[in-house]
């Protein structure tokens, strides 16, 4: 059957006429939302941000062999500082986005049209608290990384701070360091007095904290202590005072209150290295970690969270993958991947320990921070103190799964304690958190038990015995010309093209886009 205009015409002036109140939401998708939960967009935030920080790329194969906690099986250039460009077009990238969701929170919350249906959901002052304090944690990694960066305050109207509005600002400018780290404790500060601790955050949707408004007041006050910290070599006196503050207001207390991103036994939705491991077998932990840990050369003796941390060398990446292992407490079944080695692909699995199934599983939490580093940080505050010290350790211990009677053994063997000795148990506790272990080496200069460019290494015996033609000893030559680790990652090469007259003016007052230019706290 043909339909004729007149009859079309009919049929419309029909509809017209029996309809004229819903003709606006003809074109209104009713399955998809015009207003959605805060609570999705910032539980998608979180999760995006750790699935790209913590990745096989922008970790493992960046900060944790920097560090030295991880190498490489197959590629050891990247080991020994020659990075990807995609990685840092990813960290700065991928940190924006995240960054836009979080500031979309704090407009659902603040508009008076969208307010009261997100109150539904939780306090509406409590959700835009937690969307501040995870846009400081955003921010305050991202300017670790490279130094200045265009930046975005909830609570400012610095001029300077035009990152995010892309209305105004389609080139933004790149706002001083000095400037952020400023900004960043004012917010923190605000966000933690913002929350009603009576009421939660999110009645959903919260994989950190589950809405406990209490728990993320503690957690904004410890960022207070790792940010003021970073300033106690240029302003130890505003370092101290924030610092004093925030414990007075109140931090982290146990483990209990850690600051953990979790995920799912589904592969869909799992950790991100349990994702880059499966089929896979990249990284080991080096000969450095396990050496530290094993009590070479250094003060502390035998640690038992090295069998937590690492597998023995001659369990398979399945069985560990399955966690279908015995856990062994003899430190000579554990061999370190040879850090910077640049023949590690010529070596048998079994000569070397892989991460434990303590890591490389699906659910593994990924911690953004937690009470042990706290306690390290007081223990510095207080002109390197013994009691925090020892709490940091066995806290640490205890997040690991030790045995109490293993952690009073160690804990009652420590050698007093001292710059070197809080900072290296430090970093030990850093594990898995490699971005601030990083940021600490370049802030302080420990651990000073790490390889350093131009150091003389040592195989194992049966990782010598494995290869043919290769000397016991190699040197760790770096692959570009520097004699220490990066001081910073180069700006991506996108913003030549996106944003270059303000990407070179924050060059230029850097000394210089190149990975040896100090940022403004790293004068050690």
């Amino acid at each position: 059957m043909k339909y004729t205009f007149l009859t079309t015409l009919a049929i419309a002036l029909f509809f017209v006429s029996s309809c004229d109140d819903g003709l606006e939401n003809y074109n209104v998708n009713t399955n998809s939302p015009e207003v959605v939960p805060a609570y999705t967009v910032f539980n998608s935030a979180t999760v995006e941000y750790t699935d790209f920080m913590r990745d096989a790329f922008n970790t493992g194969r960046l900060t944790l062999p920097w560090l030295q906690y991880w190498g490489q099986t197959s590629y050891a250039d990247e080991d020994r500082f020659l990075y990807r460009e995609t990685t840092a077009e990813s960290i700065y990238t991928n940190s924006y986005r995240v960054a836009t969701d979080l500031k979309a929170v704090i407009e659902l919350n603040t508009n008076e049209e969208t307010r009261p249906t997100q109150a539904a959901f939780g306090n509406n002052e409590n959700q835009i608290a937690a969307a501040r304090i995870m846009l400081v944690y955003v921010f305050h990694t991202l300017t670790d990384t490279f130094g200045d960066v265009p930046y975005y305050s909830y609570g400012s109207d610095n001029p300077t701070f035009q990152g995010l509005q892309v209305d105004e600002f389609l080139s933004p400018v790149f706002a001083d360091q000095e400037l952020i780290y400023q900004d960043l404790l004012k917010e923190l500060r605000e966000a933690s007095n913002q929350l009603v601790t009576s009421e939660p955050v999110f009645t959903a949707g919260d994989n950190i904290f589950d809405g406990d408004a209490t728990k993320w007041k503690k957690f904004a006050n410890s960022l207070i202590l790792r940010v003021a910290n970073r300033l106690r070599n240029t302003d130890a006196a505003a370092a101290n005072s924030a610092i004093d503050a925030a414990i007075t207001s109140g931090v982290m207390t146990s483990n209990a209150d850690n600051a953990v991103q979790a995920y799912s036994t589904e592969d869909a939705t799992a950790s991100p290295f349990w994702q880059s491991f499966i089929g896979r077998t990249d990284f080991g932990v080096t000969n450095t970690f396990v050496d530290i840990l094993k009590g070479n050369d250094n003060a502390f003796g035998e640690d038992p969270r090295l069998f937590k941390m690492a597998a023995p060398s001659i369990v398979g990446i399945q069985d560990i993958q399955a966690d279908d292992y015995t856990e062994s407490t003899d430190p000579d079944d554990y061999q370190g991947l040879p850090y910077a080695f640049p023949l590690t692909q010529q070596l048998p699995f079994s000569t070397y320990s892989f991460p434990s199934s303590n890591v490389l599983k699906p659910d593994y939490g990924e911690v953004l921070m937690e009470y042990a580093e706290v306690q390290f940080i007081i223990s510095e505050r207080n002109g390197f103190s013994q009691a925090e010290y020892e709490e940091g350790v066995a806290s640490s211990m205890e997040k690991w799964g030790v045995d109490a009677a293993d952690i009073s053994v160690f804990i009652s063997n420590l050698p007093a304690a001292n710059e070197a000795n809080v900072l290296n148990q430090k970093y030990v506790a850093l594990y898995m958190q490699a971005h601030e272990a990083w940021a600490e080496y370049r802030r302080t200069g420990f651990p000073n038990l790490i390889v350093v460019p131009g150091e003389t290494i040592t195989l194992d015996q049966n990782q010598f015995a494995a290869l043919t033609n290769a000397d016991p000893t190699y040197v760790f030559v770096p692959r570009v010309d520097i004699d220490e680790m990066p001081q910073r990652l180069r700006y991506p090469q996108i913003l030549q093209t996106l944003n270059e007259a303000n990407r070179a003016a924050a060059a230029q007052a850097l000394g210089g886009d190149v990975i040896t230019s100090p940022l403004f706290w790293d004068v050690n």
